[in-house]
This record gives structure tokens, C-alpha cells and sequence, in this order.
């Protein structure tokens, strides 16, 4: 079965070759590397989502032996990412690029759980989201490692949760003042709609595609 790919990364077939590469809606084809688990990939679809026309080569991390690069690479090619949905998968991927490109010259039995709290998540303390999706990735890399042989205990057990600001629900006049401004028909209103009656995940919501909708109703498949 063929290796699931990340959202807008399409498999082309010219004259007996298969390559990668990169198109949103009804833009441009961009060529990707074919190994859609090597540094070079990421490189190339990360730079193709922020719309570079190059990946930058100084910040490709290679994996050395031992280092969090190469546990990153590890976990993409390991069976619990590969079978993520493409739209979880992008999500992972952003993360994982985030810690592979900062840290991944570091190596993971250096992995302590202050090097963890000062190194990797202070820089994030203006920023509790981000901090706790680093968090997250960090644990799903060293129970990786774990499972790997590459560490024998989890440097992360002790740290808390970072803890963000409470994001308040609209009132009710809050509610009728947008559906006043933005009446149905209008893109703001159909956002607003599926965001508020469709009960999944926000970057669920934002994937959904007319291939979904079937008799006026959004069809989503669990996960």
C-alpha cells in the first residue's frame, strides 16, 4: 500500500516514473524529493507551504548518529506517523521540523529534564500553545526512543503542563452582532458556521472539502 502523504503532496506518473511534488488548489506543481521521510523532503514541503522558492539549505539539520535529528527521522518513518491522518500528519510535521531545525545537533541521551525545561521550552514562555505542543512532540519522541532502545527513562516525567490563558465563549449578543455583519452567503459566515456546528477539531474544520458535503450534510470519518 502506498505510503500516506501530507495534505497538498501528490504522486505523479510520466513514462514510468513516480515523483513528489507539492500543489494547492489549481496552483503550480512544485518537484519534491522522492523520500517523503529525509531532511531534504521537509526542507523542500516546508518551504512550498510558507511559499519559498527554495528550500534554505543552512537550515537543514543532518542526523548524526544519536542526535534528535535523527530520532525525528526515525519517528516519520516509524508505523504510529505513518498511519496519522494527513491532516494530524502536517500538524506533527510542523512541530517536529520546529524542534529537528532548533535542536537536532543535540544529542537525545543529553536529554535531561532541565536541558528540557531551560533549553527547549523557555523560549516559549510568552507563548503557553506553542510550549505545550513542544511538550507533546517531545514525549511522543522520547516514548519513541524508549521503544527504540535509545533511552532507558523519560527525561519529560516531572515537567507540568504549560498552561495557557482561558479563551472565553462568545455571549449571545456577541453571537448575533457577527451573523448581523457577516449575513449567509458571505465566507465569514460559512466559516463561522462550520466552526460552530461541526464539532471537530478546528484543523479538521479547516480541511474539509466539497467531497464532504453531501445532501447538506459534512461527512467525517473518525479517526
Amino acid at each position: 500500500m502506498p505510503r500516506k502523504l501530507p495534505p497538498y503532496v501528490e504522486r505523479n506518473h510520466v513514462k514510468g516514473h513516480t515523483y513528489l511534488s507539492f500543489r494547492r488548489g489549481k496552483g503550480p506543481r512544485i518537484r519534491l524529493p522522492s523520500d517523503p521521510t529525509s531532511e531534504e523532503f521537509m526542507a523542500a514541503y516546508k518551504a512550498a507551504l510558507t511559499g519559498e522558492t527554495a528550500p534554505v539549505q543552512d537550515r537543514i539539520v543532518r542526523a548524526e548518529p544519536g542526535t534528535i535529528a535523527a530520532l525525528v527521522a526515525s519517528y516519520m518513518k516509524s508505523a504510529e506517523f505513518i498511519g496519522l491522518r494527513g491532516t494530524s500528519k502536517a500538524g506533527y510535521m510542523s512541530r517536529l521540523e520546529a524542534i529537528r531545525t532548533e535542536h537536532g545537533h543535540r544529542t537525545v541521551l543529553g536529554l535531561t529534564r532541565e536541558r528540557i525545561i531551560t533549553g527547549i521550552l523557555q523560549p516559549f514562555a510568552d507563548r503557553p500553545g506553542a510550549a505545550l505542543d513542544t511538550l507533546k512532540k517531545l514525549r511522543i519522541l522520547i516514548r519513541h526512543a524508549i521503544n527504540t532502545g535509545w533511552l532507558k527513562h523519560n527525561p519529560t516525567i516531572g515537567i507540568k503542563r504549560p498552561k495557557g490563558k482561558e479563551i472565553r465563549a462568545w455571549t449571545d449578543a456577541e453571537m448575533a452582532a457577527f451573523e448581523k455583519r457577516w449575513p449567509i452567503g458571505t465566507k465569514q459566515r460559512t466559516a463561522y458556521a462550520l466552526m460552530l456546528n461541526m464539532g471537530t477539531a478546528r484543523v479538521d474544520t479547516h480541511a474539509l472539502t466539497w467531497n464532504q458535503v453531501d445532501g447538506g450534510a459534512c461527512v467525517v470519518a473518525p479517526k
